[in-house]
């Protein structure tokens, strides 16, 4: 059993070292290789010696055979080990400096010591002091456990592959064909036999701590493999590093396309061969069938017209493809899923080292199928935000739960309800995977998304710096101060002619109002945040309002959109 003061000891360089010497060795056994292939009794020499010759040279040759194959298996095996220890190592530096920043001691058995708050803690400010500290608390001891459980699967593997070695059990090579010997195709047998393991990741529904906690323990290499191995297993997880999240959800998306594109040959192919009368036409009592392999069409052409669409977005950053744009970001695809209604979520610029982190959450009707539009007003806001002076802006279009799908579900709290804690793991998740300081983070609802982002930060207390609510039909609360931040940094605006505003009525302060569920308008000046201008949009038929106008607010001249990049890059909007 391995224990934490012995894992803090832990030093990949000697293994690393060795690597290079073993390596040296082994390019010396395999240079032998046409030397054995030469090596035969001679012409004409028959007899029981000629026989006992042969027998000596299929010895030599299974000898070095066997000694290749070990020879690369402890290559393989030292520098995985080597690689997979400065992981550990990592995580052994980031979770004691997370102890002593929060006066915190790890004892030698990994037990977590609690050296009490900071001295002249307000009396009024302990009990929640106390609550912080036992997150911490239960944050360090899940990442001790992470670390021990990584060092011990190394350490178990390592002394497999050894036993391997020590017992000649690397390869047979008593059964290859001794005249056509290659001690490099031996070497690779072995090295698949020194190859380590990578430690399963926490099950599905752990916290982005948790996760986190896992990753930090992997190395870089190991991150990278597993990405590229198990993409399912990278790919949706919160507090793991958007470059592997990426790597793995470009394979899902490919895979995803594939599929669906197979699936619509299918669903054509009923469709072109559906039983018709002798005029052409489909028989009455056939029609709701016909209907329904028709409306699935349409369904799967608008989910794998959102892959497509986000694949065109990924390679306008690729030089080697024809839509090349150096002026965008690199988008980074965070998550992709295009089961139902279809769920992606999108970065434009790498959120684990931006300096300011934006989450755009969209509203009614957000789906796979309309991911586009989301992903251009998401670079709009990256460029406002670079124009307001964010060097390194990120800025994710978060499509990570179903939206109501029409006007009339948009009065119902429960989208938001179901999907407030998927956006908290997500904002979490963008903390726990950020390097260096802190970033400045955003979070941006737009209609209903004002909705979900309100229930999240009223009920799971967003890790976020600023709330920003665009064309808000209501964000769960009467006043902003119920959305855990301080109210002078949740920001709101609303198109004049907006149709939105025919949802806002007045209400009594205090009490909930049927006839407005969501909440009350929050820019109204009662509500406690601040607002910004946005242009008044196009005038519409009831009442001046417009439906025009409620998605107006990304276009170039829009006062929203540059202050929408103001906020984002951590000043105040110019009024």
């Amino acid at each position: 059993m391995v224990t934490w003061a012995e894992v803090t000891r832990w030093d990949s360089a000697p293994l690393q070292n060795a690597v290079g010497e073993v390596n040296a060795a082994y390019n010396k056994v395999v240079a032998c290789s046409d030397d054995l292939r030469g090596i035969n009794t001679a012409d004409g020499w028959h007899g029981e010696a000629a026989g006992a010759a042969a027998n000596e040279v299929d010895q030599v040759i299974d000898g070095l055979e066997e000694y290749a194959a070990e020879v690369a298996a402890l290559r393989r095996g030292a520098g995985d080990v080597g690689d997979a220890i400065s992981g550990v190592m990592n995580g052994v530096k980031e979770v004691e400096g997370l102890a002593r920043a929060h006066h915190f001691v790890i004892g030698g058995d990994g037990a977590i010591v609690d050296n009490g708050p900071p001295v002249g803690t307000p009396e009024n400010q302990k009990e929640a002091v106390a609550r912080e500290r036992a997150t911490i608390a239960a944050e360090l001891r899940d990442r001790v456990s992470e670390v021990l459980k990584s060092a011990a699967d190394i350490d178990d593997d390592f002394c497999l592959v050894l036993d391997r070695i020590v017992a000649g059990q690397t390869i047979d090579a008593t059964g290859n064909d001794n005249d056509n010997t290659s001690l490099a195709a031996a070497g690779n047998s072995g090295a698949v036999m020194g190859s380590l393991s990578i430690p399963a990741p926490p099950p599905e529904g752990a916290t982005a701590a948790q996760n986190a906690a896992y990753w930090a323990t992997l190395s870089e290499a190991q991150r990278t493999r597993l990405a590229t191995d198990r993409p399912e297993l990278v790919g949706p997880r919160d507090g793991f590093s958007a470059k592997q999240r990426d790597i793995a959800n470009r394979t899902l998306l490919d895979r995803q396309q594939s599929r669906l594109r197979h699936e619509r040959d299918e669903l054509q192919r009923k469709i072109n061969e559906f039983p018709r009368t002798g005029a052409g036409d489909i028989k009455l009592n056939d029609q709701l069938e016909f209907d329904a392999l028709k409306a699935d069409l349409d369904k799967l052409d608008g989910r794998l017209r959102g892959l497509d669409d986000i694949d065109n977005r990924l390679s306008m950053s690729d030089p080697d493809s024809p839509n090349y744009d150096p002026t965008k970001q690199r988008p980074y695809v965070l998550r992709i899923d295009d089961a139902g209604a279809g769920r992606a979520i999108v970065a434009m610029g790498d959120p684990d080292t931006a300096q300011h982190v934006a989450t755009y959450v969209p509203g009614t009707g957000s789906e796979l199928s309309k991911v586009n539009v989301d992903l251009g007003r998401a670079d709009s806001m990256v460029n406002a935000a670079q124009q307001a002076g964010a060097k390194t802006p990120s800025v994710i279009t978060w499509i990570g739960y179903d939206s109501p799908p029409g006007l009339l579900d948009a009065a119902n709290e429960s989208f938001a309800d179901k999907g407030k804690h998927a956006l908290d793991s997500f904002q979490d998740g963008l903390r726990e995977s950020h390097h260096g300081t802190p970033s400045h983070n955003t979070v941006l609802g737009h209609s209903y998304g004002t909705t979900l982002v309100g229930h999240a930060a009223r009920d799971e207390h967003l890790a976020v710096d600023n709330i920003v609510l665009v064309a808000s039909p209501g964000a769960g609360v009467d006043h902003a101060n119920q959305l855990n931040i301080p109210p002078d940094h949740v920001y709101s605006t609303t198109a004049a002619n907006d149709a939105i505003n025919i949802t806002n009525f007045p209400r009594i302060e205090g009490q909930g109002d049927p006839l407005d569920p969501l909440g009350p308008d929050p820019t109204d000046p009662e509500f406690g945040g601040k607002t910004f201008s946005s242009d008044p949009g196009p005038r519409g038929p009831i009442l001046g309002n417009s439906e025009a106008a409620h998605s107006e607010y990304w276009t170039r001249d829009n006062p929203a959109l540059r202050d929408m990049g103001r906020i984002i890059a951590g000043k105040q909007p110019s009024y």
